[in-house]
């Protein structure tokens, strides 16, 4: 994918991403697995800009798209390609055939004035509020890093390990160290006897 964008664009010039329905899933897939720790895949640099159609269809009452307007059904691909050609969707879900239709969506005169809108086309560091970006994060994040030097157990190398009791996880010296919470201490030293 990085080769096929840096082959096919001058070294000064961006791009942006079209994906129907994109924001919803497939950008936030792609985040997850290009900035998921130690991943050795990586967005393309070029990629600076992210279109949604359906997100420019639902934010913007004048485009004749619009379910106040339109009186379409859903948005799925196939209603609006259907609504905009007058002609079903024939071989939908067939990748070359959606990336057809979701062009034909974009460039018809129904939406392509809505294209230079201040949401429509954003960048792609905007997508996601700094809460979401956090919360991804920490769901990518292992709980606990493997310890190093790291070692396969197999026949001929035959390791044999134990965690510390702090890290254990089993009996009853399991997990940390207990002892009362701050509240408990607070109100222990603040109560007469």
């Amino acid at each position: 994918f990085n080769n096929f964008i840096n082959s096919n664009l001058h070294h000064n010039e961006k791009c942006i991403m079209i994906a129907y329905n994109g924001e919803a899933c497939n950008l936030r897939l792609l985040w997850k697995l290009t900035q998921a720790p130690n991943s050795t895949l990586s967005m393309p640099t070029k990629i600076k800009y992210f279109l949604d159609p359906i997100n420019v269809m639902k934010t913007y009452k004048s485009c004749v798209l619009h379910p106040s307007k339109s009186k379409l059904e859903s948005f799925r691909l196939t209603t609006v390609y259907h609504h905009i050609t007058g002609t079903p969707l024939q071989g939908a879900h067939d990748s070359v055939i959606d990336v057809q239709a979701q062009s034909t969506v974009v460039t018809s005169s129904q939406f392509i004035k809505f294209i230079d809108k201040s949401q429509s086309i954003r960048s792609i560091e905007d997508i996601f509020s700094r809460c979401d970006k956090l919360e991804m994060t920490k769901k990518m994040e292992p709980l606990r890093l493997v310890h190093l030097p790291w070692k396969e157990v197999s026949r001929e190398n035959n390791i044999t390990w134990e965690p510390l009791g702090i890290d254990s996880y089993e009996g009853a010296e399991a997990g940390g160290r207990c002892k009362p919470s701050s509240k408990i201490m607070e109100v222990a030293r603040t109560t007469k006897s």
